[in-house]
This record gives structure tokens, sequence and C-alpha cells, in this order.
């Protein structure tokens, strides 16, 4: 632990910004080291059981709005992620030159663990679980953290005294509230545009995600996607740097040939086993082999897990096949683009469940890839814009109210071979509180399915 650092918190007066996980486990940690706090929330914390506990704890909750006034005592303000910069609060704390962090920097700077740290605009959340995985076959008491799982702050608490790493997924929300941030090695899975309402331009958001390796030294590890090479080239990078491509291509550190992932002239993966489809997923897989290579995963161990990895709930997760139809639950995917990834997953014969959440959006991105799709089933708000843009495509197209009939339909107009994919393309609030709700449903009828015809 960094007593100096711990010492200079507790001199300070420390507003935590916002609830949930992150401002939960920020206020329960600090509290138990000594750090005095305030908790501040726009949620009304009244009947909140967590915030009953920190008050019992001694930590001084402020809920049901963000008070300005509250700012007169504030030396150091610890932000939620999810809040943005352009709220009144943070305007003002920024005007008064308040210093504004995110748990991930407090927990870096706190504590000593090894952090392996992933980000990039796709692929984070699959290639950090995969990664656990392969780092648990050698280190018993790897934890997982940061945008999945549990907050860094917690893990780190928990687990500084273990000689594991802390494989975490961070998102450039959290790294934008950091300053000294150094992982020992970092992860750009790719950088493409995203949460541009958030950060204003896809300079400030590439820049942001930048941070995961500015602090790095010639003693730390960068991995990057060769694609993206020439948008790091005016950066000032002293990590090893250590390139990835899922094409033939040896100028890369690991890279694919001749169906094998090849690192150091040594065949890895057989990438015909792995059960995950799609480009984008040997983008993941890729990176968390080199990542457990690096931190000396046997190789066999690292078959083991890959070639048995279904990916992670609601994100192109393989449930299994009954009478040689497969089932995928993608119900993560709320965008047309996340759909197209999906979709070119598979070469044909796929039955797609689709719609959702009507948010005016345009699906002809869909268009270029409507011929793998053998039956398109429409739900939801979006279902007759879907449909139109089937049939005008000539794709046949049935309409269903809810994910439970439309999987049952998928299966009774479904053959040997084909391929059931829940991958709706829009949100799921017109029918569902959020995607996993969606996602569990579809998951629950295929489990239905499965056990009527095994028994």
């Amino acid at each position: 632990m960094n007593k100096e650092f711990l010492k200079e918190l507790r001199k300070k007066r420390i507003l935590i910004l916002g609830f949930a996980k992150s401002g939960y486990q920020t206020a329960k940690v600090l509290n138990k080291l000594g750090v005095k706090v305030t908790l501040n929330s726009k949620e009304d914390l009244t009947n909140s059981k967590k915030a009953k506990e920190l008050e019992n704890l001694g930590v001084k909750v402020i809920s049901g709005e963000h008070p300005l006034k509250i700012l007169d005592n504030v030396d150091l303000i610890i932000k939620n992620p999810g809040i943005r910069y352009d709220i009144e609060i943070i305007k003002r704390a920024i005007d008064k030159k308040i210093k504004i962090y995110t748990e991930v920097e407090i927990a870096y700077r706190l504590f000593d663990n090894r952090i392996i740290a992933i980000t990039g605009t796709n692929g984070k959340t699959t290639t950090t679980t995969l990664t656990y995985k392969l780092i648990k076959t050698k280190y018993n008491n790897a934890k997982v953290a940061g945008n999945i799982g549990f907050p860094l702050i917690k893990q780190a608490y928990e687990n500084e005294k273990n000689d594991a790493p802390l494989v975490t997924e961070i998102s450039s929300f959290q790294l934008n509230g950091t300053e000294f941030f150094k992982p020992s090695i970092s992860v750009i899975t790719n950088l493409g545009k995203a949460h541009l309402d958030y950060h204003g331009s896809v300079e400030n958001y590439h820049n942001i995600k930048k941070r995961i390796f500015k602090n790095q030294d010639e003693n730390d590890i960068l991995i990057l996607n060769i694609k993206d090479k020439l948008l790091y080239k005016d950066d000032n990078i002293k990590a090893k740097i250590l390139y990835y491509s899922i094409d033939d291509d040896e100028k890369a550190d690991i890279f694919i040939k001749n169906q094998k992932i090849v690192y150091k002239n040594d065949n890895i993966i057989d990438i015909t086993k792995i059960l995950l489809p799609g480009r984008h997923n040997l983008e993941n897989v890729i990176t968390a082999v080199l990542i457990s290579l690096l931190e000396g995963v046997k190789k066999e161990q690292i078959q083991r897990i890959v070639y048995n990895f279904v990916g992670v709930e609601h994100r192109l997760q393989y449930l299994g096949e009954v009478k040689h139809i497969k089932f995928y639950n993608d119900s993560k995917a709320t965008n047309p683009e996340s759909t197209v990834k999906a979709i070119t997953g598979f070469k044909d014969n796929i039955i797609l469940i689709a719609g959702g959440k009507d948010r005016g959006i345009d699906f002809s991105e869909l268009k270029p890839y409507l011929s793998r799709i053998k039956l398109m089933i429409c739900i939801g708000e979006s279902k007759n814009i879907l449909e139109k843009l089937a049939k005008s495509n000539n794709v046949k197209c049935m309409e269903a109210t809810k994910v439970e009939d439309a999987t049952i339909l998928a299966y009774q107009n479904a053959k040997e071979d084909d391929i059931i994919l829940l991958s709706p393309a829009c949100a799921s609030w017109d029918q569902y509180p959020n995607f996993e709700c969606r996602g569990k449903e579809f998951i629950n009828v295929y489990k239905k399915i499965e056990n009527k015809e095994n028994n």
C-alpha cells in the first residue's frame, strides 16, 4: 500500500459523486482506511440499504440533488465514471480547480497490485473475460475488475497481497478521470467511434483511450491491433509495443497463418476449433492468448480454455444446439453495426430475430448482409420497419410479439444446420428493462426447447 498517498487522502476533504457500484465501494474502502468522505448522489437514497450501511459507518450521504454549496468544503472529487463533465456541479468544480478522479485512479495509487488493463471501442468485455479465465489457470487467486465485475478499488483492496494480476476492463469514462494510472500490460483492442455525445469528438475519444499507456515505461507492455498502427504514429510511446493481427501478417508479433494462431514460430491455437464466430471474435481471442502467453500460461491450458469458451452472456453467446440447429444469444446488439458483426460471423442459413425500441435508426446498414438470412422474425416497436427492409430485399419475414414466441417460431421453421440468432439491432426498452432481460428470455426458451427435445 502507498502509505504516503493514504496519508495525503486522510488530510483531504473528499466528495464521492455518484452512487452505484463504484461510489458505494469507494466510500466503503476509503472509510475502512480511515479516510473521511462525503457521498453525494442525484438519486434519492432515502430507502437504500447500502446508503444506510455507509451512514452507519460514518459516511455522510447527501442524495436527491447535487447542491452546489457542497463544493465549498471539497478538495478532491472521486466521480462515478458515467457522470458527465457538462453537468453544473462538475463545471463549477472545474472552475474552482478541484481535482476530479475516478476510482480507478485512486485504486491504482493506493494499492500495489499488478494491473492488466484492457480497453478499446469493441471487444473489451469478451477479451477481458477470456483473459481472466486463461490467467486463472496459472494464478488461482486472479481477479477480474473494472468495467465488468467488481470496481477496481474493491478488488485491489481485498487482493493486494496476492501475486496474481488484476485483469481489468477499463472504459473511456474511467480513463477520463486518471492522471497517474500505469498498468504493467495495457491493451487497446481497436480504435473506432463511440460515445461522441460524452467526449465531443473522435479525437478527444481516442486521446482519452490512449491514457491507458501514457504513463507506461520500457518495463511495461502495450498490445495494439496492427491495422490501427497509423493511429499511434504521433504518440510518444515508451512501453514495449506488441502488435496482433488476425491475418497472415508476419510484421505482427502474433498472427494467423494456415488457420493457426502463431507466436514465436509456434502454432498455439487451431482457429477452426474456436466456438465463437466472426473475425471480431478472432481479435478478442488472439489478444487474450497473447496476454496469457506473456503471463506464462502453458499452451495446453490456453487450448483447453479457448476451445471451450462460448463467449460472454448476451454477446454472441453460443448456447448450444438442438437437432443440429445452433442457438446464439446476441441481445447486447442494440444497434445495426453490432448486428452486422454478428451476421458476418456466419455464412448463411441464419434465422434472425431482430427488433425492439424504435429510435429512428436507419437499418440500411444491414442490406449488404441480408443474403445470409433465410428468415427474419421481427419483434417490438421497430418490427414494421424491419419487415419492410426484409421484404424489399427478398428476405422471408414473419412477425412475433416478444422474444419468447419469436424463438419458438424460429425453431418451428428451422432445419438442420440453421443458425437461430437473436441480434436485435435495437434497444430493448419498448418491452424489456434492459438487454440482459431480453437475452435471458431467449436463453430460457432455448433451455425449454432443449429439454423437451432431449426427454
